[in-house]
């Protein structure tokens, strides 16, 4: 079984770096997006998508702004989310209650990430929905 990732990154050289690491494992299927706008027509396209990957500074609308919108649909608000941004989780001054709500289950910062750590985040989550 494939899993479908949404990607959320402006940056086409990441983007590219993060869908080839995570498709070296052939269980997922990364659509990428280069913009909230983008993600949002995706996650309307592609009703089985399993995980978001998001970057915080997009073109146009930010994350939070992306969150916020994903939030009020209550079709795709249940999609879990990994951060994946090159500004520290504090920064946004959000609570982690709000950041729950968000279904953010995790915060990547970027130049601490390593591939290896992008992929076991995203094996962990899709482990977990495998289990639920």
């Amino acid at each position: 079984m494939k899993y479908k990732i949404l990607l959320v990154e402006d940056d086409a050289w990441l983007a590219q770096l993060y869908q080839d690491i995570l498709q070296t494992e052939k269980a997922c299927d990364v659509l990428v997006a280069s913009s909230a706008d983008m993600a949002l027509d995706q996650l309307d396209k592609h009703p089985k998508i399993k995980l978001i990957l998001l970057d915080m500074v997009l073109p146009g609308h930010n994350g939070i702004e992306f969150l916020h919108e994903v939030a009020s649909y209550a079709d795709i608000s249940e999609i879990p989310v990994i951060v994946l941004s090159s500004i520290y989780q504090h920064d946004f001054a959000i609570t982690p209650d709000r950041w729950k709500h968000y279904g953010v289950k995790q915060y990547l910062y970027k130049p601490q990430t390593k591939p290896e750590d992008l992929l076991a985040a995203v094996k962990r989550q899709l482990a977990v929905e495998v289990a639920a």
